[in-house]
């Protein structure tokens, strides 16, 4: 009576087990790579320990079922042997609720297992139709393939008896023949001869006529191209003595601008020394007027920018105390974090020591991963006051780099204000001086360059008639030699014709002489 006690203790370990695969199976996906590797070798491991299990399973009801009939007689020996009808009563009941939970468990047990073999056994069957379907696919393809050859070779081996049959036939009618064809073969032979004389005459005459017509061209293209000479060497002439003449007249346009510039020039220095007396007591007067505009515009933009820059300084400070807001309550936070961490560790290790030993390594996971969680959270919080305390570090280097900026511009900017007025007299000054000039040259210039106009007018006259010519003469010398192409490509195509005319005469030739040696090879292999 002590197997079923035994047999229960298997089979809830065998339970445990099982219960403990699908909890395994949803670990959360927040774990390491490395741990979930581990995971998939422990999964295939579990597989194949299955088989076994199952095996374990079936023999453990075999025993059951084995130990029911001795529970029978059990039973039986009690009712015969023991008075104490009571006391036997309760041990057949305790046995019956041993029996009934092992028989509870074996029976999750064997649903588990046939699931997991069903599934299993799914695949496979799934992946071998599949294997067989495509096999089967492939050899409808080579049967279908196999017998369109077998049909080709039919109907080849059909041909090639209707052409035994033919051959035989034209073997009877060439034997008929072979008389008439010697006759034939003497008269192909003399028209042959015949053939191939004319065509060396015709080779002779064409050779004859090519080298008449290139002479006579040549002849003519040699003395066009000879007049062409001829006239290109009058234009070159003409064009080189029209350019001399342009150089000079532009050497005498830049002597006249010349001495107009120098006489501008003496003029000039004589007004600039005569108006210069008068002109400095009201440039003073000037320059100190427009100075005064100049640095109250000055000081006014300088007033602008410094207020600027105090509420930019005031914007960052705000932002300072922003960031530092933040920073304490990202602290605060993270203690909350902590404290919270510390009574979730504190309760699991409670749950812990209340729950099975088998069920350790999956709390131990759990713990794992929440303790990893917390560990990140606290990182990242760590990472963003450090990222916070560089950027107040660095608002404050800002600051101050813009406050040096200031300063420098400061005095930058009085520097350039007093030379920009000392310039800006000097310039005006300058300035009309050299209106005054530029008037008297331009009324010169404006002479000189109207007789200039006119005389360039003049010469592009000449250039476009000559232009003209050239023109007029190059049409003339495009038409001769297309005239010469269209000769040349007529001689060719005359050329080509002939050609022609022969390659179709030594072509039949050479079928005739064909046809002669297979009359020939088949009177031979009829008759020997």
């Amino acid at each position: 009576m002590e197997k079923p006690a035994n047999d229960g203790s298997h089979s809830e370990e065998l339970f445990s087990h099982f219960k403990s695969i699908p909890e395994k199976e949803h670990l959360p996906r927040h774990a390491s790579e490395s741990h979930l590797s581990c995971l998939k070798q422990d999964i295939l491991n579990e597989k194949t320990k299955l088989e076994a299990t199952f095996k374990e399973a079936e023999l453990a009801t075999c025993s059951v079922e084995l130990l029911l009939p001795l529970f029978k007689d059990t039973i039986e020996e009690i009712s015969f042997e023991n008075t104490d009808l009571s006391a036997s009563n309760l041990k057949i009941s305790k046995q019956k609720e041993i029996l009934r939970k092992e028989l509870d468990t074996f029976k999750l047990l064997k649903q588990t297992l046939e699931h997991l073999l069903r599934k299993t056994e799914h695949q496979q069957r799934g992946d071998s139709l599949s294997n067989l379907l495509e096999k089967l696919a492939d050899n409808e393809s080579e049967n279908t393939n196999l017998k369109t050859k077998v049909l080709e070779k039919e109907t080849y081996i059909q041909e090639l008896s209707c052409l035994f049959q033919n051959e035989k036939a034209n073997a009877l009618k060439a034997s008929r023949f072979s008389q008439s064809v010697k006759v034939v073969h003497e008269r192909l032979q003399f028209q042959i001869h015949k053939k191939e004389a004319e065509n060396d005459k015709l080779k002779e005459h064409i050779k004859e006529a090519k080298l008449s017509e290139t002479v006579s061209a040549s002849n003519a293209w040699k003395s066009h191209y000879e007049k062409i000479v001829i006239e290109k060497t009058e234009l070159e002439f003409q064009i080189e003595t029209m350019k001399k003449q342009i150089i000079n007249l532009l050497e005498d346009l830049k002597k006249m601008e010349d001495h107009g510039k120098n006489s501008c020039e003496e003029i000039l220095r004589k007004l600039h020394s005569i108006e210069y007396e008068n002109e400095t007591l009201n440039l003073e007067n000037t320059k100190l007027k427009t100075t005064l505009a100049a640095l109250k515009d000055e000081i006014a933009s300088v007033e602008n920018e410094l207020l600027e820059l105090q509420e930019v300084e005031k914007q960052q400070k705000t932002l300072i105390e922003v960031y530092k807001t933040q920073i304490q309550k990202l602290q605060e936070a993270a203690e909350i974090v902590e404290s919270r961490c510390k009574n979730l560790l504190q309760e699991n290790n409670l749950i812990t020591k209340n729950k099975n030993k088998k069920l350790k390594k999956v709390d131990e996971n759990h713990d794992l991963l929440t303790k990893l969680s917390l560990e990140e959270e606290n990182y990242l919080i760590q990472l963003k006051c450090e990222n916070l305390k560089q950027k107040l570090e660095q608002m404050d280097a800002e600051n101050k780099e813009l406050e040096k900026k200031l300063a420098n511009q400061e005095g930058r900017l009085k520097h350039t204000n007093l030379e920009f007025k000392e310039k800006s007299a000097e310039y005006r000054a300058l300035a009309r001086q050299l209106e005054a000039a530029l008037e008297e040259g331009r009324q010169k210039v404006s002479e000189e360059i109207e007789k200039m106009s006119s005389r360039e007018r003049a010469l592009q006259i000449k250039i476009l008639d000559l232009e003209t010519e050239l023109r007029k003469k190059n049409e003339e010398q495009n038409q001769l030699v297309c005239k010469m192409n269209s000769k040349a490509q007529h001689q060719e195509v005359c050329l080509k014709e002939i050609q022609r005319s022969l390659e179709k005469s030594e072509n039949q030739n050479e079928s005739i002489k064909n046809y002669l040696q297979f009359l020939k090879t088949s009177y031979v292999t009829m008759f020997g």
